[in-house]
């Protein structure tokens, strides 16, 4: 079985960092990006399974690159990672069109659920 591919966007190096690595500990491959431009194009190109977007980032927020992905009609989960309390993040979900949120704070185990609530996988 083929490894599901997540694409994670944030301007913070230590959120990819550590994100990446409790990943593809879980068996995902991972590609991370730090800046939000180009993103949309990124995406378009590498057709990731899913996507894990910052929410504040500088020029291009997290919530505009999913608006934008989704009128692009690609079938990709796309979700919102911040920091931001769950009631902005169930608004920014439901204004952009993101298939849910993940908040920076939730453990590990959390994390993971969550993630994969968004793409079943189970590595051998």
């Amino acid at each position: 079985m083929k490894k599901p591919i997540i694409m994670v966007v944030d301007d913070c190096a230590i959120t990819l960092d550590v994100t990446r690595i409790k990943l593809e500990e879980a068996g995902y491959e991972v590609i991370t990006r730090s800046r939000p431009l180009g993103t949309t194009s990124e995406i378009m190109r590498v057709k990731p399974d899913c996507v894990l977007l910052d929410v504040s980032m500088p020029g291009l927020t997290g919530n505009s690159i999913a608006k934008i992905v989704r009128e692009s009609n690609l079938a990709t989960k796309i979700v919102l990672y911040s920091v931001k309390d769950r009631n902005e993040l169930r608004e920014l979900v439901n204004e952009c069109g993101a298939d849910g949120y993940i908040m920076k704070s939730s453990s590990d185990s959390e994390f993971l659920n969550k993630v994969q609530s968004y793409i079943p996988f189970k590595p051998q």
